[in-house]
């Protein structure tokens, strides 16, 4: 390795030295203020060689005479200059206000920013978050008013929950589509960070509705980096090593303090005479690494660009990781005169978890043998083996680590090949076609002598396999009649079909423990249901049309319509069409307006769309039969497995159908110093797909999956950006979200199918089982609370509670419960900032969730008085201790507003400069930290819970991985 990276930069430094050229001195101005331009890009047209201008404007480049120079600058259009005899030049570049060459990329295509009808927000790669990504969705955290990531804990093998404007759905997939260079469903984790180019997000109907059934909560296209055409070849490297710590410690007892309370109370408990901080055994410091090599290039008719990415991710809860490398090749390829151009992406993505159980209170859930373990417990015996108690469900929580074996190794693929044929001018005709494979493989055995095992040990594998084939055609057609009329049509059929396998096997009872779950022959207790394996397949077909008019610039008009076929519904629901029409007027355009000079754009926009959602998995909408155990056969007396109907079918089955109304506005003043858009909307979901109880007979389930109720969110979202400062020395980019949203469950029922409510957000804990915290009715929001408003403790250490006419009682009576908070935030908001001075460059992104209350369900579990002195409690629990003897029990005394502002991330960074270096074109090295601080009231762990879905809103869980807080050093280099 030390050859070859020797030999890689002997290379390079042997680039241009016998090169003889003419030395040009220029300065690069702005042609609107007369202002100095740092950091213009200056590159020789059809190759790599270039620089950039100083703080000053100021450039210096050796270029043979007759060649052409390109310069270029965000926000400004692009200028050519060819080398003649004059040795000093003065560059004016004009602002391009409007950014007329900028391009969001929509459903099946791309359009100019500015003629955009639809609420469609783009993230480009410069603007994403910095620091550690593990995932790269949480690039644009807090970038795009009405999308809410985030992510419970900071587990390196859990995934962000993404939601677009608000939740609708409780038994079907409440994430977005993700389309990853025009291939539909593909995971965004198997896509590198510094591959990603943009994100382009489509959040109101009119504008997801070109995919159907699949658009209902939101599209978001991603966008992978590709060479340019006449580039000469370029490597670059980007790469950061990273720590990271728990972010917040449980407040829990010493030794000493349970010592302490023991005596107090003339209390005698297990003391085993250590002094043991069980957090500190069970966390560490954690360490991520990750290196991304790229080389991109290309000629008059192609481009390619390969990169290799690595991560590896050490969490802070000791056994957990993930080792991850990405391999993508992009390839351009044109023919036929230009007319015909093909488009090739490659990519494989291999990992390897390595996981713990957090989840429950039982013997195996590490984060509660941690913060419940009794701290006089030593971590090891005399002879270093384990100390244990003779109780498996209280269980040394590091050798739960150290004993257990729980991994997964994945493998995914993907292809995809594209061609586009220009049959004739604005006419082209497309194919795009992709194959996609998954494949996994977990294993997890716990040894016999595992003092939570009461089995005799126990072992399982698993395989699982996934594939994907799509083929969509298109046809398109562009044409401007008459310089006013501007006309782009769409056709396309789509065919996917989705198929996975899945293999299991487990055991009990093994001979030996040395072989662990990789010879289940070894397994001496085995089950015929301990074996079983499966297979499914489901398609969709479509046909899409879109028509795209507009004239003069000034009036946008947008139709799309798309019929979908798919075989996860009834035959009486197996197609529906989903319609959409959208509307602009450039405001700005007209003749009444020419003299408002500080006015760059005004434009008002109206869409209007249905969009359908089908993630509930497959064959609901049929009579399906399973085993259910083993019995002896009457007829033959001999044991036999029992087979039952374990669904009714549902020919009407359907979609969830969402039917949304936007308004908008985007304008931009004062030369491109303040840009921004405001989008209302208006959405309704109904035909919700949910499972409902069903007499039998005469059905023979007790259960259908059915559509009834409806769901309605109304929203306002505000996105600015704003360019208060930009000299030749120092530069500000400051950008604010905020997004409001109003939900309410309208209905649960219909005329075939009833249900009046729906329990929700169960929490389980030591004193307290099965307990449902939150009801989803008709007239209130998803996340409410109903529980039981506290009344303080009696004399005799018992909880008491108002029942609903406010007296004084010891009983929770369900028919007490009572509204005691909503999870759902009243408001959210980010404030993103980036500056420049010289070489040095600083940002940071605040973000903050308004409203919205938590239930502390680590208090209520933890601060339980009554797991002390054998077991640890928080120090909470010496505060309830002296009046309380009851259980804990759910009411409000748990519930806390949940608002906090956060810091994200902050990032320092320092460019050398690189002007005399030919070699080299680019080198910056930056410290980056994310979550430094949490601004808030709350007094558990963190406020923040995940909003997808229905479950776990607004619930703080003593058994979720811990939030971290990191500090990484990074660099990019260019070549």
């Amino acid at each position: 390795m030390k050859k070859l990276f020797l030999l890689f930069w002997a290379v390079f430094l042997s680039i241009g030295i016998f090169a003889q050229n003419q030395e040009i001195k220029g300065k690069v101005i702005d042609a609107a203020n007369g202002e100095a331009l740092p950091g213009v890009s200056i590159v020789v047209k059809g190759t790599t060689i270039g620089t950039t201008t100083n703080f000053d404007g100021d450039f210096n480049l050796s270029v043979e005479k007759g060649k052409t120079i390109v310069f270029s600058f965000v926000g400004y259009v692009n200028k050519e200059f060819q080398v003649s005899d004059s040795e000093n030049v003065e560059v004016l570049l004009e602002p391009d206000v409007l950014n007329l060459e900028q391009v969001v990329v929509v459903g099946y295509g791309i359009q100019k920013k500015k003629d955009k009808t639809g609420a469609v927000m783009s993230v480009g790669a410069e603007d994403l978050q910095q620091g550690v990504l593990q995932d790269p969705i949480q690039g644009i955290m807090g970038k795009v008013a009405g999308v809410n990531i985030t992510k419970r804990g900071g587990d390196p093998n859990a995934g962000f929950t993404v939601q677009i404007r608000g939740t609708a759905g409780f038994f079907s997939g409440t994430s977005p589509l993700y389309v990853v260079d025009g291939v539909p469903g593909v995971d965004p984790t198997t896509i590198s960070a510094e591959d990603i180019e943009s994100f382009n997000v489509l959040k109101d109907a009119s504008s997801a509705a070109i995919y159907g059934s699949r658009g209902a909560t939101g599209v978001i296209i991603i966008t992978t980096k590709k060479g340019k055409f006449n580039q000469k070849g370029k490597i670059s490297y980007s790469g950061y090593i990273s720590t990271d710590k728990v972010a917040n410690d449980l407040a829990l007892l010493s030794a000493n303090d349970i010592r302490k309370y023991a005596s107090d109370n003339a209390l005698s408990f297990d003391d085993r005479g250590a002094n043991t901080d069980w957090q500190d055994e069970t966390f560490r410091t954690g360490k991520t690494q990750s290196h991304n090599i790229a080389m991109s290039g290309g000629g008059n008719d192609h481009n390619y660009r390969a990169s290799i990415g690595y991560d590896n991710f050490e969490g802070v809860l000791r056994g957990t990781s993930r080792e991850r490398a990405i391999m993508r090749l992009n390839a351009t390829q044109k023919g036929i005169n230009d007319r015909l151009t093909l488009n090739l992406s490659l990519s494989g993505t291999f990992e390897n978890n390595n996981y713990v159980q957090t989840n429950g209170n039982n013997g195996e859930a590490v984060l509660f043998q941690t913060f419940s373990r009794n701290p006089t417990y030593p971590v090891y015996n005399e002879d270093g083996s384990f100390f244990e108690v003779n109780d498996f469900e209280n269980s040394n929580p590091r050798a739960l680590i150290d004993q257990l074996t729980n991994e997964r190794d994945a493998k995914r693929y993907l292809a995809n090949a594209k061609a586009d044929f220009e049959i004739t001018d604005g006419l082209i005709a497309g194919v795009n076609v992709s194959y996609r494979k998954d494949d996994d493989e977990t294993i997890f055995f716990r040894p016999s002598y595992q003092i939570s095992s009461s089995d005799g040990g126990y072992g399982r594998r698993g395989y699982n396999n996934s594939e994907t084939k799509m083929i969509e055609t298109t046809i398109k057609y562009n044409k401007v009649f008459k310089e006013k009329h501007n006309v782009n049509l769409l056709g396309g059929y789509s065919w996917q079909e989705d198929k996975s396998t899945s293999l299991a096997a487990q055991g009990r009872d093994f001979l030996s423990d040395e072989v662990g779950a990789n010879n289940l022959r070894f397994a001496n207790d085995v089950l015929p249901q301990d074996i079983e394996s499966w297979k499914e397949r489901s398609r969709l077909i479509s046909f899409i049309g879109r028509a795209v008019y507009n004239f003069d610039s000034k009036y946008y008009f947008t139709a799309t319509i798309r019929r979908d076929g798919s075989s996860r519904f009834g035959d009486n629901n197996e197609w529906g069409w989903f319609p959409s029409f959208s509307s602009a007027w450039d405001v700005s355009s007209e003749s009444f307006l020419d003299d408002a000079d500080w006015l760059d754009q005004l434009k008002l926009r109206v869409g209007f769309g249905v969009t359908g959602n089908q993630e509930i998995g497959n064959y609901h909408d049929i009579a399906r039969i399973s085993t259910g155990g083993r019995t002896l056969d009457p007829t033959t007396g001999e044991e036999t497995l029992v087979i039952q109907q374990s669904s009714n079918a549902n020919p009407d089955l359907k979609w969830e159908e969402n039917r949304e109304w936007n308004f908008g506005l985007d304008f931009s003043i004062f030369n491109n110093k303040l840009t921004g858009s405001i989008d209302y909307y208006n959405k309704t979901t109904d035909d919700l797909l949910a499972q409902y109880a069903v007499p039998v007979p005469p059905n023979r389930f007790e259960s259908i999956y059915a559509n009834a109720g409806e769901i309605s969110n109304k929203g306002l979202e505000i996105n600015l950006t704003a360019n208060p400062i930009r000299t030749d020395k120092f530069t500000w980019k400051s950008t604010y979200s905020f997004s409001v949203n109003k939900q309410e469950v309208v209905s649960l029922s219909d005329d075939n199918y009833s249900l009046d409510n729906m329990h929700a957000s169960w929490i389980s804990g030591r004193g307290m089982v099965g307990v449902w915290t939150q009801l989803i009715e008709p007239g209130r929001e998803l996340g409410t609370f109903y529980g039981w408003k506290h009344a303080g403790i009696d004399q005799n250490g018992q909880w008491l509670f108002y029942d609903k006419d406010g007296n004084i009682t010891k009983d929770q009576r369900d028919e007490d419960r009572q509204v005691i908070g909503q999870a759902l935030p009243d408001f959210t908001m980010s404030w993103t900032n980036q500056f420049t001075y010289k070489n040095w460059d600083l940002g940071f992104s605040l973000r903050a969730i308004v409203g919205g209350d938590v239930l502390n369900v680590t208090r209520m579990i933890l601060g339980n008085p009554s797991m002390l002195p054998n077991r640890n409690a928080l120090k909470d629990a010496l505060t309830l201790a002296p009046i309380l003897s009851d259980a804990p029990k759910f009411s409000d005394y748990y519930i806390e507003d949940g608002s906090f502002l956060r810091l994200d991330n902050i990032t320092l960074g320092y460019s050398l400069n690189v002007d005399k270096v030919s070699w080299l074109s680019k080198c910056r090295f930056y410290i980056s930290s994310n979550n430094l601080f949490t601004l808030t009231n709350y007094s558990g762990i963190d406020p923040e819970s995940s909003y997808g879905g229905y479950e776990n809103l607004g619930l703080d869980m003593y058994d979720v991985y811990p939030k971290t807080k990191t500090l990484t050093f990074g660099m990019k280099v260019g070549f």
